[in-house]
This record gives C-alpha cells, structure tokens and sequence, in this order.
C-alpha cells in the first residue's frame, strides 16, 4: 500500500503538463501512487503524458482513471477521493510545479502531529513573470471547529484551494467531503466542507508548490465561461452557505460564520451584478435569490454591531436590484 497518492487532472493543458508531471515523478519522497485522471481534453496531453509515463523510472506507480467524457475539475477531484489507495492524499494541478521535496515535507509534518490536513506554503507566479511568496505560519491546532473558528472568529488567512495539501484520506470519506463535479472553481463550496468537519490541522511555512497564475486561464477569465455554468456554480454556493447557517445555529461560532455569509454574499452579488456575460434578468434572478437564506435582520443587528464592514456588506444586499446596478458603476 502507497503511503500517499498524489492526484492530478489532465484536460487541454499540454504546454504545461511535462513540467507539472515531471515534478510529481521526481519527488524524493519514495512511497507516491500518482493517479491521473483524464477529464477528456481535445489536445494531446495524454499523448504526452503515455510518453513521460514510458520512459520515466515510476512509470510504474503511475494510475490512469479516464472519465468518459469531460465532467469538470470538480469531478476529477472526487474520482480521486473515490479511488485514491494512499493513507494520505494530495491534490495539484496539472499546470503547476511542486517542489522536489514536496510530499516529504508535508508528510514528515502530518507524521510529526498527526491531523486532518497539512497545508504547505507557494510561490504565486504571476503570467510567468512576476512572483510572490504566499508563505504562512507554522501553526498547529486542534480542537472542535478549529479550522472554521481559524477562518471565520480569528479571521486568520487560509488558502482555500484544494492543491498544496495532504489530507488523511479517511478524513475525508467519513466526513463525505466532495466537489460538485461539474464545477470549474470548486475550492468554494469543498473547503466549506472543509471548515466544518477538521478538528486538526496544520501550516508550514516551507514553500512546496508553484502556483502559475494566467489572466488568459478559463477559471481566471470569468467571461470565457459558459454563462449558464457560471449561474448555476453561483447558486451552488449560495445553497451550501445555507445549509451551513442551520448546521452551525447552535454553535458558539455561529455568529462568526454568520458574517462570513454576509462578506461572501456582497463579493458574490456585487461580482455577480458587473458580469458582462449574463443577461439582467439572470443577474436580477440572481440576486433575488439571496434573499431566500435563512438571515434574520435581528441577529446580523444583534451580532454585527461593531463589525461597520459586515453591517455595510449587509445594507448593501438589502437594496433592489437596481439599486446595485447603480452602485456597482462606480465601483
């Protein structure tokens, strides 16, 4: 049995996929299943792929799921929960590059202090030229809600992308924590998931990955995106919010989550209100559906009085849609 499967999805990214692949097969940690799932591009990155595959030393630790047509990324992330034979899992992008010591890092971490999760710091490299290191604190904890009280009582930064971390692989299927599958961002609505249920985690500052980031990319240009898909990702999010706000009720980080619902809300209408590629009844629709959460005036008062940036997040959704059409031209 692999000590750790390391997963990556493989859809039209063949100017970058040697590098990316290269990278996971030249880890120096020893015990990796590397399991591939071809989400169906129409490139030839799988021809690529065979060939490093053929003549590279752990071809033979290599696994290839092909589904039978394109789903979406959120979809390879759950055929690698599903299928994924490592006591621990770690997700990259197939147009990323991790370091050497990327596994062996984590992993000697998660072994240190067993937890739910290891998250290992980045290099963000910006349209191949400009970088920044995003590195974050060595930190440890533990408890009931750690993570989400991390996140949304101590307000602490955490990167939500679901790449760059090794998770306890039963962690996850206990938990049942999943993407949707057809969506294209789907660090949203996991790392939710994510934030309920982990009890333990921890930060290195050691810098594992590098993130190559492309204005020109489908997930980083929201007007390449199928309008349809783009709506319905939306509303996805906005449903599991929801269903959050009544699992955390009775919950002393209620209040909390609470106004991370509303920070998230205003981001979502107002990103939703300047998108040039629907239509505005979509955007209207869109934006009346929020008021369907279960909000009530009372509690954002009673919680949220000192917090003036939550209290205008909130003001701001109250206003008709036409109302934030306005506001959001000079914005």
């Amino acid at each position: 049995m692999y000590k750790v499967t390391l997963s990556m999805p493989i859809y039209n990214v063949a100017p970058y996929v040697e590098r990316a692949l290269l990278s996971a097969l030249n880890q120096t940690f020893e015990s990796i299943e590397f399991l591939l799932v071809d989400d169906r591009g129409t490139d030839n990155s799988m021809e690529i792929v065979r060939r490093i595959i053929k003549d590279h030393p752990r071809g033979k630790d290599v696994r290839i799921i092909e589904h039978p047509h394109n789903i979406g990324t959120g979809a390879t992330k759950n055929t690698a929960i599903d299928n994924a034979q490592g006591e621990f899992l770690f997700f990259m992008d197939s147009d990323d590059e991790i370091t050497p010591g990327c596994i062996q890092v984590l992993y000697d971490k998660m072994i240190e202090c067993p937890v739910d999760f290891v998250a290992g710091s980045m290099c963000e490299v910006i349209n191949d030229s400009k970088t920044i290191d995003r590195v974050l604190m060595d930190t440890t904890r533990k408890g009931e809600f750690a993570l989400s009280t991390y996140i949304y009582k101590d307000r602490k930064y955490f990167p939500i992308m679901l790449w760059n971390k090794l998770y306890n692989l039963k962690f996850l299927r206990i938990n049942h924590i999943r993407c949707y599958d057809t969506h294209l961002n789907e660090d949203d609505i996991f790392s939710l998931h994510l934030s309920y249920y982990v009890r333990s985690f921890s930060f290195t500052s050691k810098i594992t990955l590098r993130y190559f980031r492309r204005d020109s990319s489908t997930t980083g240009n929201t007007n390449l995106i199928n309008t349809e898909r783009i709506i319905r990702q939306e509303k996805d999010i906005v449903i599991e919010l929801n269903k959050y706000l009544k699992m955390y009720n009775k919950e002393s980080v209620y209040p909390y989550y609470l106004s991370f619902v509303i920070r998230v809300l205003f981001f979502l209408c107002f990103r939703f209100v300047k998108y040039r590629c629907t239509s505005d009844l979509e955007k209207k629709n869109f934006v009346d559906s929020l008021y369907l959460l279960d909000i009530k005036n009372w509690e954002v008062l009673r919680f949220m009085h000192k917090d003036i940036k939550t209290l205008m997040a909130f003001v701001y959704l109250m206003f008709p849609y036409k109302i934030k059409k306005i506001i959001s031209r000079y914005y």
